[in-house]
């Protein structure tokens, strides 16, 4: 009985061994994602129709258009496509629309395509892959470039007026470029845990709030008014009301991590605009 025992561990441990060296083989890595996303039938489809169609409707409408407003440059066009594709989860035709702004744009329009492309890798769940992406963006920058600050405030403006009209998961979408831009990443995962609560995912949203509340790098006066906003929903059950609370305390919290932010760009246009402000208000 004990020779049989052994006979067939000696068979089974080989076996156990090649099924799971098998099972790591066949996961891909996060670029191997990537380029099939970015080598399917979807993506070069879109890529085609987006790339021979943007420019004749843009030619069009600055024909049209009113000399009281700017002319569109087809780069931004694409841009502003694949922000809008990310946003309805569509990533492998916002990976298109960034290398389209990345092929036909200047630096700073380069510049914004990767970080596009990094966004949508990141609701992909590709963390490591989008901050390499994020990380590379900033070399087409030059040292003197206004690109970002201006992006930066692009971003905490859009998130900000996304989380005041209570639509957090195209919040958190802007967030998540502007963690790329001052590496404040609390925003993004404030408005991600919110969608969830709005959504009446209310394990999840939970979840991500205490581990929000834990963590070294988030404000004090924001780790504070999470352990009351936890309690309150784990008392009712869920029952947020999340319609000011929220963007108010991200509003301020952002603001002050601006002020003092270690990117000189961010932290003195920051710094200039409130001077400015307490002067004339």
């Amino acid at each position: 009985m004990y020779r049989i025992s052994f006979l067939r561990q000696t068979i089974l441990l080989p076996v156990l061994f090649v099924l799971y060296f098998s099972a790591c083989s066949d996961e891909k890595t996060q670029r191997e994602q990537y380029e099939d996303a970015t080598s399917g039938i979807t993506f070069r489809a879109y890529k085609t129709t987006s790339s021979t169609a943007v420019g004749p409707a843009v030619t069009l409408y600055n024909s049209q258009k009113t000399d009281s407003l700017p002319p569109i440059d087809p780069t931004y066009a694409h841009l502003l496509l694949g922000y809008g594709w990310t946003v309805s989860g569509k990533h492998a035709m916002a990976f298109a629309e960034a290398d389209l702004a990345q092929e036909g744009g200047d630096t700073t329009a380069q510049y914004l395509a990767r970080s596009l492309r990094s966004i949508a890798m990141y609701e992909q769940g590709w963390d490591s892959l989008a901050h390499e992406e994020a990380e590379q963006s900033k070399k087409l920058l030059k040292p003197d470039a206004d690109a970002q600050y201006e992006v930066a405030t692009f971003y905490v403006l859009m998130g900000l007026a996304q989380a005041y009209d209570k639509d957090f998961a195209q919040s958190k979408f802007y967030f998540a470029g502007f963690a790329n831009e001052t590496g404040i990443h609390w925003p993004y995962k404030l408005t991600d845990a919110i969608d969830d609560f709005q959504h009446n995912r209310l394990q999840e949203g939970l979840v991500k709030l205490k581990a929000l509340s834990q963590d070294p790098a988030v404000p004090p006066a924001l780790q504070q008014a999470l352990a009351e906003q936890i309690t309150v929903i784990e008392t009712k059950a869920g029952d947020v009301n999340s319609s000011l609370f929220w963007p108010r305390l991200i509003s301020a919290v952002v603001l002050e991590q601006l002020k003092k932010s270690s990117n000189s760009q961010i932290g003195q246009v920051v710094q200039m605009v409130e001077s400015l402000r307490a002067k004339i208000g």
